[in-house]
């Protein structure tokens, strides 16, 4: 098991210095210039190489040794695990496995569960958890993109909360990190935020009333409306990439 050549990795700059080395990792195990068996370079290289502290590469190569994609044993240093061993359900892999086809499956996830999720949350929440609510279905003009995103997660996961089904919360929590890259995409699109407080506004409203088959509309009409703006983007980019190309 040999170590390979080296990579050319960029720089890494700003926060979460760790995620962006451990996506650089998997993104050069992709590609396979790190294959199954091969020895990654020693973390002092690799601080190097990637201008950082070693702290931070322990940190990166720690995540991706609990994501199974590395394993590490004393003397032999650190090695890529066999794509059995890998954490497939991990939101990195599985984008870095089925692109684009990741958020086709994610909103087929969608569909089916969180209308139903909803229609629970207005029979079963309570005055706490709806003024708690409040504040979260309003996506408010002057934020960021990531301050959108952060509300409507919370937005989405209060509501889980409000069914009072552990099961369905460890769900939603499960692929939060995925729902959080998909409005990141959807958030991007013209005049998208302004959309989604309108919906959110209707399924509050639903909620609020205990009205279960308004709400679950709500949310289907809520549902269609993301995969419209996530069908524009993927279009959008397809044809930025055949340009690119071209």
């Amino acid at each position: 098991m040999s170590t390979k050549g080296e990579h050319q990795f960029q720089v890494v700059r700003n926060n979460k210095l760790s995620a962006q080395i451990s996506n650089q990792l998997v993104k050069a195990i992709f590609s396979g210039h790190y294959k199954p068996g091969d020895q990654l370079p020693p973390e002092r290289e690799l601080a190097v190489m990637f201008e950082t502290s070693r702290v931070a590469v322990r940190d990166a190569l720690g995540a991706l040794i609990a994501k199974g994609i590395l394993s590490s044993r004393q003397g032999s240093g650190t090695t890529v695990n066999p794509s059995e061993q890998w954490n497939t359900l991990d939101p990195v892999i599985l984008l870095l496995r089925d692109g684009d086809d990741t958020f086709d499956q994610l909103q087929e996830v969608r569909r089916i569960i969180e209308p139903e999720l909803c229609a629970l949350a207005a029979e079963r929440i309570t005055p706490e958890e709806l003024e708690a609510l409040r504040p979260l279905s309003e996506l408010k003009p002057d934020d960021t993109i990531e301050q959108h995103i952060d509300r409507d997660t919370s937005y989405h996961m209060a509501i889980a909360r409000a069914t009072k089904n552990t099961v369905l919360q460890i769900v939603m929590s499960s692929i939060s990190d995925l729902l959080r890259e998909s409005r990141r995409r959807s958030y991007i699109m013209p005049r998208e935020r302004e959309i989604a407080h309108g919906l959110h506004q209707k399924i509050f409203a639903a909620i609020e009333s205990h009205d279960a088959v308004g709400a679950r509309q709500a949310m289907v009409e809520h549902m269609s409306q993301v995969r419209r703006a996530l069908d524009v983007y993927k279009t959008i980019h397809q044809n930025d990439s055949q340009d690119n190309n071209g």
